[in-house]
């Protein structure tokens, strides 16, 4: 258990907590002396020494990019330690206070420069490659900036014209700045990450605040003569180290991955550019203040101005690096617009083209289809309708018949002239000679010229369908039932008018028999029958002419009081034909006795 616990990093945790709480006992217990001194220092030297480790273990075993962030941690952690290896080699080794100015200062100045810029990294967020060139410009230009600030601020005090108090005072305010700068980038890249970088980011933030918070603290005991190496005042800076520790345990133990760049990152990068850019436009007044400000020695400014121009050309050099590359990616942009506008009118074009081929086509297929709609309700014999199409169409046109009869309720109904529908069936008188005597051509030739007759009588509302043999069905729309017989009367006379001619010269005479119903049958029960029983009775009434010797029409429709009648109206009934409930309207051929109206027992039909 206890390897395991060593292995994921909680016993190295809980062993530097133990640390932790030793020197804050001895801090408090103990008074100032060498063994205190060397104590603190040597402690301080094994946390950071199992920082750096742990953080290099972490950079091994990193993504490639990751690698680069953990590599940079490493970096600023290692220079820490060794600012404070030379530190405890004058306090332990010489045994004697450090010198002030001390040459490690400069170090533990630039030990938070590969911190700024691993978090400049963001490893947490994929770049572009060209994203990635100009976020190192704009970290260089304020990397450059701020080792300016510290030549300028810092180093004339210690090499140039050497003040202590100046120095110390100098190096504190910047020290504490840079610190503060670094807590200030990790508490905004930490409200802006997610998952198991969001945890990470935390921990770096309040590990870099407390350790500014430390050097506060060690600074104010400083001035106050109160700090001494062991003391209280370095447990704030021990747990800190210690936090850092904690940090790359946890790392460790995390799956961190790298996502896709989101508005956060392009944000993110946005702000650097634009404090690398004030950096760029601070530095020349920085020659006014090298020339003007404070009570400064000639020599102290000489140095910040000649310091000044040198940076100027170094940053103006990396701006010119930076424009270059942003004026070749603006003309790779212009470039890659232009082609994809060149292709956006080539593709509008083709799409175009494409339409009006697609609308051609389109209408093409309408047109066929329509044509093979007709082929298909067309009757290939005779060229008029197919039962396929009066099927098609029949409940249509029932309905609205049907609607008009249920609009006009009562003693209207009696004035809809005109509204109904009337089925007249045709049907060619011994057609069957015609195929025994001359051959099933004749009598197909037969068939198409009575088709034509027809279509010679029937208006162009009617529909003239071939039902089947040799029958004919006309569906006469919007008629007066009262006028069908003269209708018959004139199909009669047209079939029999005169002979037909079948070629080969073969010439024959033919007469039909009609016979027809309406729809509504009965107006005052429009609904009591339906359309196809009314193509029934006109079957029906067609059989009855047949029976009675052909070359006559009949027609099945209601008696007056056929609504009022005790027997219900059905198909059955109205086959029958018997009063009260029907009456038949006979036509006869022309030249024959005039239309009557006959009563007789349809059972004594026979029919064909």
């Amino acid at each position: 258990m206890g390897r395991v616990a060593f292995k994921n990093g909680r016993g190295w945790a809980l062993g530097i907590a133990v640390l932790v709480c030793v020197h804050v006992a001895v801090s408090l217990l103990a008074r100032r002396s060498f063994a205190l001194t060397a104590f603190g220092d040597i402690l301080q030297n094994l946390i950071l020494l199992a920082a750096t480790l742990v953080f290099f273990t972490n950079f091994r075993h990193a993504s490639p990019k990751n690698r680069l962030f953990w590599a940079l941690m490493t970096m600023g952690l290692g220079l820490w330690l060794a600012s404070q290896v030379m530190w405890t080699y004058f306090e332990v080794y010489l045994r004697q206070e450090a010198p002030n100015p001390f040459v490690g200062d400069v170090i533990l100045f630039l030990h938070i420069v590969p911190m700024m810029a691993a978090l400049a990294i963001l490893p947490h967020v994929q770049h572009d490659e060209h994203g990635i060139r100009v976020d190192t410009l704009d970290f260089t230009l304020l990397l450059t900036w701020w080792l300016f600030l510290y030549l300028f601020v810092v180093i004339p005090w210690q090499y140039v014209h050497p003040v202590e108090t100046t120095y110390g005072r100098s190096f504190d305010l910047l020290y504490v700045s840079e610190e503060l700068a670094l807590a200030a980038g990790l508490l905004l890249v930490w409200r802006r990450s997610r998952d198991e970088w969001r945890t990470i980011y935390f921990h770096f933030f309040a590990a870099s605040l407390t350790y500014c918070v430390a050097s506060l603290i060690a600074s104010e005991a400083i001035d106050l003569h109160l700090y001494y190496t062991g003391s209280v005042f370095d447990v704030p800076l021990i747990a800190s180290m210690a936090w850092f520790v904690r940090i790359g345990f946890l790392a460790r133990d995390m799956e961190t991955e790298t996502v896709a760049e989101g508005p956060t990152a392009r944000g993110f990068g946005i702000w650097k550019a634009r404090l690398a850019m004030l950096a760029f436009f601070v530095t020349p007044l920085m020659i006014a203040w090298a020339e003007f400000g404070g009570n400064a020695p000639p020599a102290v400014r000489t140095y910040r101005v000649l310091l000044t121009v040198a940076v100027m050309v170094i940053m103006g050099a990396l701006v010119f690096v930076k424009q270059h590359l942003l004026d070749q990616e603006l003309l790779s942009l212009l470039r890659l617009s232009r082609q994809n506008l060149d292709e956006t009118c080539r593709l509008k074009d083709e799409l175009e083209n494409k339409e009006q081929s697609l609308r051609w086509h389109s209408l093409e297929l309408q047109r066929k289809n329509l044509e093979l709609q007709e082929i298909s309700f067309t009757d290939v014999l005779t060229g008029v309708w197919n039962r396929r199409y009066l099927e098609e169409i029949l409940t249509a046109e029932a309905g609205q018949v049907l609607r008009n009869y249920q609009r006009a309720r009562g003693s209207e109904i009696r004035k809809m002239d005109h509204r109904d529908l009337v089925f007249i069936m045709v049907d060619v008188d011994f057609f069957k000679q015609v195929n025994d005597l001359y051959g099933h051509p004749a009598g197909d030739r037969l068939l198409q010229l009575v088709a034509q007759r027809l279509s010679t009588v029937v208006r162009k509302s009617d529909v003239l369908v071939r039902w089947g043999g040799e029958e004919f069905l006309i569906m006469s729309r919007s008629t007066d039932p009262s006028g069908t017989p003269a209708f018959c009367s004139r199909v009669l006379e047209v079939m029999a008018s005169e002979p037909f001619d079948l070629g080969h010269g073969i010439s024959v005479r033919k007469t039909c028999s009609v016979g027809w119903a309406a729809y509504p049958w009965c107006r005052p029960a429009f609904e009591a029958i339906c359309p196809e029983e009314s193509i029934a009775l006109a079957d029906a009434a067609l059989y009855m002419a047949k029976g009675l010797g052909r070359n006559q029409g009949i027609g099945i429709v209601p008696a007056e009081s056929a609504h009022a009648s005790p027997e219900p109206i059905t198909l059955i009934a109205a086959r029958e034909g018997k009063p009260p409930l029907c009456r038949l309207v006979k036509t006869p051929c022309p030249g024959a006795t005039s239309r009557s109206m006959v009563a007789f027992d349809p059972a004594e039909v026979i029919p064909e």
